[in-house]
């Protein structure tokens, strides 16, 4: 830890980031209560959940380079970014502000940076901000266990408190796309307040070499949030090149700036847009791999992500969801 001009704590350029590493897929178990860090199926909040196994669990890591500093994003199960906001937690006894999953749409989305410093026993915190305005990742609950909501709470390093240390499992990978984690079709979803069962899909299938573009995409309305459903209504409107839902994988971007994630389980549970990119299985390899944020000059990453270069599907890896 070294110490910025204006006083404060900030980062070292070689500590800010360890030890996630770009590509990886990790579970962050709090040191607190235990439990894992999990998307929420609203795909909004972020809480901790003991279902390990879950995809919700699994978050892809990106490390975020500027000239001055290195950040690690962390994208969940819907393809959104866990994010710090101003706002106070929507459910009573939480500590500090509310900790969301929210989109990359613009290059000054600082809100969804993260920085690491060691914490006790081999764990991590997860910091968001400087000196001035400081914050760190904790779960809620340590003696009332109803309350999962994990929030940001301000922190001075004067007092660090287990509920702030989290512990890193790294996800083996593999070629194998993990089973589909579906709700039974007899389940009854609670929809919130306001929300509505249609929601705007946006989607555009990758050539053989895995590339798309921003340009030409697809827009329909789909009702319901059963992945299934969704996998084969696309695979309709592509009707004509015999496609079917068994034969792709579903990749959802949250966001303008957002990276690819493998979509492995039903569509959150609000109306919020989505945008898919379909891969279809048995592609070969490209020769491309999916594009690294290295933002020297953050205008330029806006051209850089209107067209986007990947493997095709036979070099994509999946998160090992049942390894031990």
């Amino acid at each position: 830890m070294c110490v910025s001009p204006a006083g404060g704590l900030a980062p070292a350029a070689t500590e800010q980031i360890a030890p996630f590493e770009d590509g990886q897929y990790v579970r962050l178990v709090n040191r607190g209560r235990g439990g894992y860090l999990f998307a929420d199926e609203t795909g909004r909040g972020v809480s901790v959940d003991r279902r390990r196994g879950m995809v919700n669990t699994a978050w892809a890591v990106q490390i975020l380079r500027t000239p001055t500093a290195a950040h690690v994003l962390l994208r969940g199960a819907y393809g959104r970014y866990l994010a710090v906001t101003n706002h106070a937690p929507p459910r009573p006894g939480h500590v500090g502000f509310y900790v969301a999953q929210c989109v990359f749409e613009y290059p000054d989305d600082h809100h969804i940076e993260w920085w690491t410093a060691p914490g006790n026993r081999g764990s991590v915190l997860l910091l968001h901000g400087t000196a001035g305005g400081l914050r760190a990742l904790r779960a809620n609950g340590r003696y009332q266990w109803w309350k999962t909501g994990v929030t940001a709470e301000a922190v001075n390093f004067s007092r660090i408190t287990s509920m702030m240390e989290w512990e890193v499992e790294v996800i083996p990978m593999t070629v194998e796309r993990p089973p589909y984690q579906l709700r039974p079709p007899s389940a009854a979803i609670q929809w919130h307040e306001g929300c509505q069962e249609e929601v705007d899909i946006t989607f555009a299938r990758a050539d053989n070499n895995g590339s798309f573009e921003r340009q030409g995409w697809t827009c329909m309305t789909f009702n319901g949030r059963s992945l299934t459903q969704l996998g084969n209504e696309i695979a309709d409107q592509m009707g004509r090149g015999g496609e079917e839902f068994k034969d792709m994988t579903l990749f959802v971007i949250g966001g303008q700036l957002g990276q690819p994630t493998p979509l492995l389980t039903d569509l959150p549970l609000r109306d919020d847009p989505v945008t898919i990119v379909v891969f279809r299985v048995g592609t070969p390899e490209g020769t491309f791999s999916i594009l690294l944020l290295e933002l020297g000059n953050r205008s330029a990453v806006v051209v850089a992500f209107n067209h986007i270069l990947h493997d095709g599907h036979d070099a994509l890896r999946f998160p090992d969801l049942a390894a031990e």
